[in-house]
């Protein structure tokens, strides 16, 4: 089923530091605040290419309607924190946790009612007669959203990865910030796209 969708709380920081970028391009002292200014960029190609969410984001899913099995679009899944539905009344719901389940298996998670339950019935026939908040992100932040808490991070592997991608994609742009060719010879670094490939998320 297609879900609405929207960010409630974008991230506070970025998972690549201005060192780590240096390093990887080489540039110098006077790039630094260029680069870095491509990173919200190149992090939310990749989060929309692969739905792979790098750092601590709140969003906000919204359907006509419950189905058996909901399926969430992004991943790491950090937390659920309200599932609601308009009822008979027109009033807006929340669900007790106690009365579904969170079913994680690595790629999406997946939302279903709890054993021998079923979901409530929606009163009104509207696109966002269902309505979840959910937390993602391989990562959170520390010192009031200034670092990454290296020790809360989800999969580590998958998460230094995808920085690799995102960096190679920043190089990719610093280096050809003034191309001026007269067709475009290609969409994006092939390094970027065979990485992003690997870690997109498979929905059911």
């Amino acid at each position: 089923m297609n879900m609405l969708r929207k960010v409630i709380q974008a991230p506070t920081i970025e998972p690549i530091t201005i060192d780590e970028l240096a390093q990887h391009t080489n540039a110098d002292d006077d790039h630094y605040d260029y680069l870095k200014s491509l990173v919200p960029r190149a992090r939310k190609r990749f989060e929309q290419r692969t739905g792979r969410l790098l750092v601590e984001q709140t969003w906000q899913f919204a359907m006509p309607k419950f189905c058996n099995q909901i399926v969430l679009p992004y991943t790491p899944l950090r937390s659920i924190s309200s599932i609601k539905y308009i009822d008979k009344l027109g009033q807006l719901v929340t669900i007790d946790p106690t009365e579904y389940r969170i079913v994680d298996h690595g790629l999406t998670a997946t939302i279903t009612p709890k054993l021998g339950g079923n979901w409530p019935a929606v009163g009104f026939k509207v696109v966002d007669a269902v309505q979840i908040e959910c937390v993602f992100g391989h990562a959170t932040s520390i010192s009031e959203g200034t670092s990454i808490d290296a020790s809360n991070i989800i999969d580590q592997d998958k998460y230094e990865l995808s920085k690799q991608a995102i960096m190679v994609l920043v190089a990719d742009w610093f280096r050809n910030r003034e191309d001026t060719a007269p067709v475009q010879l290609y969409d994006m670094p092939n390094a970027f796209k065979s990485i992003a490939n690997e870690l997109a998320v498979e929905l059911l």
